[in-house]
């Protein structure tokens, strides 16, 4: 997602107490967790990437601690992630009965073991991310558990004080079951689903970035939790947004988060880079996932028409006027020696309510400005490199506001009308 500024405020929920957040400007990726006015900071994935564990290891007369995080490789992460199996902090387990013995003085050769997964129907996502002597995501948020558990620092990188707790005798097996979420943009609808302890437990539709502000692939650990928050930023189109009282929020990626965001649907992409979830959904999750919780995104979304066009391999059928460079984008005239829908003026530059131009190669209704009163086309190619839905009428009276990725968003869905007035917010 490009850099945007962002104002935070709101209330922290760590280990159960609920204190003021304070408020911080900064610009780019934005780390909430133990913001500063004074000094803007940065997502914690991404501030010790590393080589070789034993590399970071001070000189000394004995043994120390090794620190490091994210792209580390070598024995010290064998031994982390032994140790981490072996309270529960992974989707993996050492196999049979064997009991390895981490300590300080054996971390540059820990004991060989063998690892297998907790559950037989581990989504392949999750196992696409596993490399035992390889600090990645997976083990980035089981040390965040971890830290949240002992009420550490939550940054995902190994500190003394991580092994030391890890390492006593009394170490704290994990008390939460293995969480872990999917966001599927493709195929439509967009919807996250949370699997817990091997199994599939809740689904709901949701909402990504649109196209100018996409929500990125890949997996992330929930790193910083609100339970209502006020989201203040800029807009791909560089209008500003406040949006009060946003419920259940679970930073994943920078300023990218799960949370709950009242619109007229869902399932197609409306914010600018976060995951938006019915509230009541929101509440759902909220309740599921915690710190170090992995998200994987996965997918680019494509609407129900664009699969529709492809699949008959026609543009557009009979009765129909044609406007404005009826063919498609590849240069293909429509069948049937027809350009465009039935009734339906099709457009190649659309412009929104505020002169705002519509974006090329959108999805759908993603990321366009609405227009008044206009019909979609059956089957056509409304926006450049774009295929409206079939037998659908578009946003109907729709007011698309001064911000086009705001209102970007109106979903075509097949013989169904849009609400009307779309919200121009978006988080």
């Amino acid at each position: 997602m490009r850099a945007k500024g962002v104002i935070i405020s709101g209330t922290v929920i760590v280990l159960g107490v609920a204190f003021a957040g304070s408020t911080a400007a900064f610009w780019g990726k934005m780390f909430p967790h133990e913001q500063s006015a004074a000094q803007p900071t940065k997502d914690p994935g991404m501030s010790k990437k590393m080589g070789s564990a034993s590399e970071k290891v001070k000189k000394s007369s004995g043994p120390t601690y090794p620190s490091f995080g994210m792209g580390a490789t070598g024995p010290e992460v064998l031994a982390l992630n032994e140790r981490l199996a072996e309270l529960g902090y992974l989707p993996v387990k050492i196999s049979g009965d064997a009991t390895p013995l981490i300590s300080l003085n054996n971390l540059n050769h820990p004991p060989s073991v063998q690892f297998e997964w907790r559950y037989p129907n581990t989504p392949a996502e999750l196992k696409n991310e596993w490399i035992p002597d390889a600090f990645t995501e997976i083990t980035r948020g089981a040390v965040m558990a971890v830290e949240y558990q002992y009420g550490l620092p939550i940054d995902g990188t190994v500190s003394p004080q991580v092994w030391r707790a890890i390492l006593a005798n009394n170490a704290k097996q994990n008390v939460y079951p293995y969480t872990y979420v999917l966001v599927t943009e493709n195929p439509a609808p967009e919807k996250l689903q949370v699997w817990q302890a091997g199994r599939w437990v809740y689904t709901s539709i949701c909402n990504t970035g649109v196209q100018q502000a996409p929500t990125p692939n890949g997996t992330f650990a929930i790193y910083l939790r609100y339970q209502s928050q006020t989201m203040t930023g800029t807009n791909p189109d560089g209008t500003h947004y406040r949006d009060p009282g946003v419920p259940y929020v679970n930073y994943f990626n920078g300023s990218d988060a799960i949370h709950g965001f009242n619109r007229s649907q869902y399932g197609f992409p409306q914010s600018v880079g976060c995951v938006e979830l019915p509230v009541n959904a929101a509440q759902t999750v909220w309740s599921l996932v915690n710190y170090g919780t992995l998200v994987t995104v996965t997918g680019h979304y494509v609407s129900p028409a664009q699969v529709g066009s492809a699949s008959s391999g026609a543009s557009s059928a009979s009765k129909t006027n044609g406007t404005s460079g009826a063919h498609s984008a590849s240069g293909t005239s429509s069948t049937s020696g027809t350009n465009s829908a039935s009734k339906t003026n099709s457009t190649s530059t659309t412009h929104s309510a505020s002169g705002t131009n519509s974006t090329s190669k959108t999805h759908g209704a993603s990321g366009n400005s609405s227009t008044s009163k206009t019909n979609s086309a059956s089957g056509t190619n409304s926006t450049s490199k774009t295929n409206s839905t079939s037998k659908t009428n578009s946003t109907s009276k729709t007011n698309s506001g001064s911000g086009a990725s705001k209102t970007s968003g109106t979903s075509n869905a097949s013989s169904t009308n849009s609400t009307s007035r779309t919200s121009n917010t978006v988080s």
